[in-house]
């Protein structure tokens, strides 16, 4: 698939999102210190660091692909698997804090990437039947993100049942008999491309010698941004790190753990249907590459740099006991993760209590997030976000 890169990366320049008003009080402390160092140090980084390790996606499938058709798969399956946990993890960082260009026309780049929680393994059971019998008849960039995208992947590399999982069998299936696994590797070799392509692009929108969406952030307010105000900048990624409440914590643990309401219609049970990544069992690095992620939002401080974060902000406007209590608070739920089963899948069977301890450690850091830091930093809440305190 080629996209259309010049139109995302007119639509990163020029900031996408309509400007709220600058609502910051007169405090002296320096937003655009704060923006410059979280585009250019933290998100910048997560955009980059996710284009390189996708485009090593789709060759490493079809190594495996091209054993298949050797009939010596050997470890190349395993190799495939890896490179694509090494993508997942990428995107995870990246999702968490999703500003500017993948959050921009309804998140449509992020649903290209990673779609979930929208997965049709019906869908990609038709797909692998169809694409093998006519190849040149697939094409993944028109295809709704349900059936494409690194959760499509994950199905078509983990998946093997050999039935499939449409009320009616898909034309050509019963076909396919023991050609299933390259059915299945060159739909998955197809979709990896488009993500890779995908990934590039947004790399792209993001870097200073293409969108440069980072300056956009970097110097909201200034002369050549069109964000309007260091303020709305400072919004922006304020909005992105909500990402921990309403899919962290509300999705990917009290829906999956029955804390909340479900598609199996479970209350205090799991189920399994709403447990991300569940085919290849990694929703637990997952949920702590997620916090790891806000955590150097919120703190400034990553591996490879240290400058002002969220904290700084709310010391420098006089309640540092505030900005004391949301990170220890986000150290705790950090902890609570970290204590965590590495298999989800096995946590939820035998150490449900853990899924518990670490929905309810996220929760006392968002009753916080939703209101005190809101408040403090006159901040506007996501539209998508629940006010209440759950």
């Amino acid at each position: 698939m080629r996209i259309a890169l010049c139109a995302l990366v007119s639509v990163a320049a020029c900031g996408g999102q309509a400007a709220k008003p600058d609502a910051a009080p007169t405090d002296g402390f320096d937003r655009s210190m704060l923006l410059d160092h979280l585009a250019n140090q933290v998100l910048l980084p997560l955009q980059t660091r996710f284009a390189t390790v996708a485009a090593l996606l789709p060759p490493a499938i079809a190594a495996y692909c091209d054993a298949l058709d050797r009939g010596q798969p050997d470890a190349t399956l395993e190799t495939a698997r890896a490179a694509w946990g090494d993508t997942v993890d990428a995107w995870q960082a990246a999702d968490a804090l999703l500003v500017g260009p993948a959050a921009m026309d309804s998140r449509a780049i992020r649903d290209r990437i990673y779609a979930w929680p929208l997965l049709s393994s019906c869908g990609l059971d038709r797909d692998t039947a169809s694409s093998f019998a006519d190849p040149a008849s697939y094409d993944a960039s028109t295809r709704l993100v349900n059936v494409r995208s690194l959760a499509a992947i994950e199905y078509l590399l983990y998946t093997t049942q050999t039935a499939h999982t449409c009320a009616t069998s898909p034309a050509g299936w019963d076909a396919l008999g023991a050609d299933l696994p390259r059915a299945r590797c060159r739909l998955a070799r197809v979709i990896a491309a488009d993500v890779a392509t995908n990934a590039a692009a947004l790399a792209t929108a993001w870097r200073p010698d293409g969108g440069n969406y980072v300056a956009a952030l970097a110097r909201a307010g200034q002369s050549g941004s069109s964000i309007t105000t260091a303020q709305e900048g400072v919004n922006r990624v304020s909005d992105a790190m909500f990402y921990v409440d309403r899919m962290v914590k509300d999705m990917k643990l009290a829906e999956a753990a029955g804390i909340a309401v479900n598609a199996c219609g479970t209350v205090g049970a799991p189920c399994e249907r709403e447990v991300e990544l569940r085919y290849a069992d990694r929703a637990t690095p997952a949920i702590r590459i997620n916090l790891g992620a806000l955590r150097e939002a919120f703190t400034g401080v990553t591996p490879a740099a240290s400058g002002p974060g969220f904290d700084d902000f709310l010391s420098a406007l006089g309640h540092p006991e505030v900005a004391e209590r949301m990170l220890g608070n986000l150290d705790a739920a950090v902890a609570a993760a970290n204590a965590l089963p590495d298999s989800f899948l096995a946590a939820l069977a035998t150490d449900y209590d853990k899924v518990v301890a670490t929905h309810r450690a996220i929760s006392v850091f968002t009753d916080d997030l939703k209101t005190q830091f809101l408040a403090l930093l006159a901040l506007e809440i996501p539209d998508d976000v629940a006010t209440d305190n759950d």
